[in-house]
């Protein structure tokens, strides 16, 4: 058991691991640039894990392969950071209190709430991505709320819809000008209500809801325009981790910063006391 303790927390396997994950990665970018693969890497985009794995027929098998290998490489990860701190920089720091050692204890530490806050939204909550609406429309989340868009605030020609992003001028399309309004509603009263703009979204309760485009007003066809509002494509996610890792990565690179000022010393400094 102690010889199993000792290799979980040794640098070996921090490497060895680290040495995998490159190669791994590199595999899951040559996969990403073929065609066949691309349905499952943008369900994955917009689904959490354990519904994207539950996906039967439209994703590819090898797909799910590579992802469950990655996720083992990284709990396999976490494992050795959790060994290497326990064995490691405690029984330094049970010898002798150093600050520094401290400081570089509570790095670990934070770096593994932030890892496993990361893992966490990848399973937690839930994502609906691309929910087109009108203005009008309602969508029922799982929570028991209900999304509904009371109004599309779209100053510009609706033509300019069925362009892509890359042939709009600058006075085709105003980002700030154009808005959707809608409210958060739960057993028949209004949580919530605001307007959403093209990278501003709501936020409420940790429901966040993001304006993703505008869709031509339905029955638009060709160049004819019709009286009829745009719709919205909107992407509506609820991550209960987001705020503490928002929250921890700040304090992991202060953190490091303070570490490296507490250990840094002049080269001369150095060459003096040697």
């Amino acid at each position: 058991m102690k010889r199993f303790s000792k290799l979980l927390s040794s640098l070996q396997l921090t490497t060895i691991v680290l040495t995998v994950l490159v190669f791994w990665f590199t595999w899951g970018i040559l996969l990403a640039q073929q065609d066949r693969f691309d349905p499952g890497f943008e369900l994955l985009n917009s689904a959490l894990v354990p519904a994207w794995f539950l996906q039967l027929g439209s994703i590819h098998p090898l797909l799910k392969l590579w992802l469950a290998g990655l996720c083992l490489g990284m709990v396999v990860l976490a494992v050795n950071l959790v060994f290497c701190s326990w064995t490691r920089l405690l029984k330094i720091i049970r010898i002798k209190l150093i600050m520094p050692k401290v400081f570089m204890l509570i790095i670990h530490v934070v770096f593994g709430l932030v890892v496993i806050g990361h893992f966490g939204s990848f399973v937690l909550g839930y994502r609906y991505d691309s929910i087109k609406l009108q203005q009008g429309q309602s969508f029922a989340l799982k929570d028991g709320y209900v999304l509904t868009v009371t109004d599309v605030h779209f100053i510009d020609n609706p033509e300019v819809l069925g362009k892509s992003p890359k042939e709009l001028g600058p006075d085709e399309y105003h980002h700030d000008a154009n808005f959707a309004e809608v409210a958060l509603i739960r057993n028949g009263k209004q949580v919530a209500r605001g307007r959403i703009y093209f990278l501003r979204p709501l936020t409420c309760k940790g429901i966040q809801v993001t304006l993703k485009r505008f869709t031509p007003p339905v029955g638009m066809k060709g160049g004819n325009r019709t009286t009829r509002k745009p719709g919205v494509k909107l992407v509506i996610s609820k991550n209960p981790v987001k705020v503490p890792v928002f929250v921890l990565f700040p304090v992991m690179i202060a953190g490091m910063c303070v570490y490296t000022f507490m250990t840094w010393r002049p080269r001369g400094l150095n060459r003096s006391k040697g």
